[in-house]
């Protein structure tokens, strides 16, 4: 059965796991307790699919659509800028600018979401994005808020896994 369960923000947690082409040691210490993202927020997932309509002379409908290509992408936004997202975006280039031929890091992030709510319904459900890149980084810092640092990926594909739990 498919899950049924809305969700708040604080239901969900955010991991980057498996880095590729990426110096795993790095990876690790950039990000602790097995890749989780402290403290983000505005995630957003995004998917896209050209569609292409095929018209017909004298009709006003499509006859036909086919699916074209699909793109996916999103943002993460965080509250406190210590470099670990920025390295992630361009690896080895963000301490040493003299570095050539170093790899851009690729990896999977998971953002999964468990709500317990309190009239009994249980749920989650786990969306897996394959071969994030960050193409970018921007620094806001408002007169009278909190400083972020955003970035936005793009990525090869998303995998979605739901659950509902028998409570």
């Amino acid at each position: 059965m498919l899950n049924t369960t809305t969700y708040f923000g604080t239901d969900g947690t955010l991991v980057l796991s498996d880095a590729r082409d990426f110096d795993a040691d790095a990876f690790a210490l950039l990000l602790p307790q097995d890749g989780q993202v402290a403290r983000v927020t505005n995630v957003t997932l995004a998917l896209r699919m050209d569609l292409r309509p095929f018209h017909e002379m004298g009709a006003r409908y499509p006859s036909e659509l086919r699916a074209g290509n699909i793109a996916i992408s999103g943002t993460v936004e965080r509250a406190y800028i210590n470099g670990a997202l920025l390295r992630l975006m361009i690896g080895q280039y963000a301490i040493e600018p003299e570095a050539a031929g170093l790899p851009i890091p690729s990896f999977t992030m998971k953002l999964a979401v468990d709500n317990l709510a309190p009239a009994g319904e249980q749920g989650n459900s786990i969306l897996t994005v394959y071969g994030v890149m960050f193409d970018s980084w921007q620094a806001n810092l408002p007169e009278d808020d909190f400083m972020l640092e955003r970035l936005t990926f793009a990525a090869r594909r998303i995998q979605v896994d739901d659950k509902e739990i028998e409570g």
